[in-house]
């Protein structure tokens, strides 16, 4: 029996449950289908690969290891998945809200930028990325603890709205902290789910806001000094900023919205790093510093 959930304005039918995504309407029709089948081991003439994936224009080719199984995104409507002997329905569903996910996005012409968001309480939303271990989820946590209300966690999803702006589309309701940073934030997260393939993080659930226009975007980092520090970015480095900031390979033939929605993204929205010092909690100082310069 055939599971159905909806992220990110999409409907999904999947053969795996994913119990973190809310259920779809009962009579809601799939945009994506997830199916059972036969996925091959490399794509005929990959444009671009990495160590567990291939994409070539309209396909992208994941490959999960032993605990979970391939997968094959076609067209942004449809996902073949060839499990592995030994597969782990929770290890099916991480790679799926993973990699897979965004590449069935990037395919349907949205732009996935691997970072947080979140809607503040004065409404327009502000997108968090960065190095790895620098504290993307903890900000993300701590802009939820001042009102605000999350729209996703590692995948981005952004948009061009009606009116030409750029918009973050709701994503999973479930944010991932470490201990330290639920610590302190005052999070109590003894008793939720934590999973090796996350570092041992706790899965908190949220509740997701409306999708809404991106006022900034940040790009956090560890620095060597002892404060905070916010740099605007302007020109060519802060194109070479977002570029860094998106989640999976742009294919210029994939489709042709993407590359006009990368330049409205450039020309609307604001772009600065973001660096805090090592070993020293700055959450609040970087919350606040952001609100402050947003708006």
């Amino acid at each position: 029996m055939p599971y159905t959930y909806t992220v990110y304005h999409l409907t999904f039918q999947t053969p795996f449950p994913c119990p973190i995504l809310p259920p779809a309407l009962p009579a809601a029709a799939p945009d994506v289908v997830v199916q059972d089948g036969i996925v091959p081991l490399q794509l005929a003439a990959p444009a671009i690969a990495g160590a567990n994936w291939q994409a070539e224009p309209g396909r992208f080719l994941w490959r999960g290891g032993p605990r979970a199984g391939r997968f094959l995104v076609e067209a942004g409507d449809r996902v073949t998945v060839q499990r592995s002997p030994r597969a782990e329905e929770e290890l099916l569903a991480f790679h799926f809200l993973d990699s897979v996910l965004a590449a069935v996005l990037r395919q349907r012409g949205l732009l996935v930028l691997h970072a947080n968001a979140a809607v503040t309480p004065a409404g327009p939303a502000l997108a968090v990325s960065g190095d790895s271990g620098a504290g993307k989820s903890t900000t993300l946590a701590a802009l939820l603890a001042r009102g605000g209300a999350m729209l996703a966690d590692d995948l981005t999803a952004l948009r061009l709205g009606a009116t030409g702006v750029v918009e973050v589309l709701p994503g999973v309701p479930q944010l991932h902290l470490c201990a330290d940073a639920a610590e302190g934030l005052g999070q109590d997260i003894s008793a939720l789910p934590r999973y090796q393939w996350r570092r041992m993080k706790a899965a908190v659930p949220a509740v997701v806001s409306a999708a809404a226009p991106l006022r900034a975007l940040y790009l956090l980092r560890i620095g060597a000094g002892a404060e905070v520090r916010l740099d605007p970015l302007r020109g060519a480095a802060k194109f070479a900023a977002v570029q860094e900031c998106v989640y999976g390979p742009l294919l210029p033939q994939e489709h042709p919205d993407l590359f006009r929605l990368f330049a409205a993204l450039t020309d609307q929205v604001p772009v600065y790093r973001l660096e805090r010092p090592a070993g020293l909690w700055t959450v609040d100082t970087l919350v606040e510093m952001m609100l402050n310069h947003s708006f």
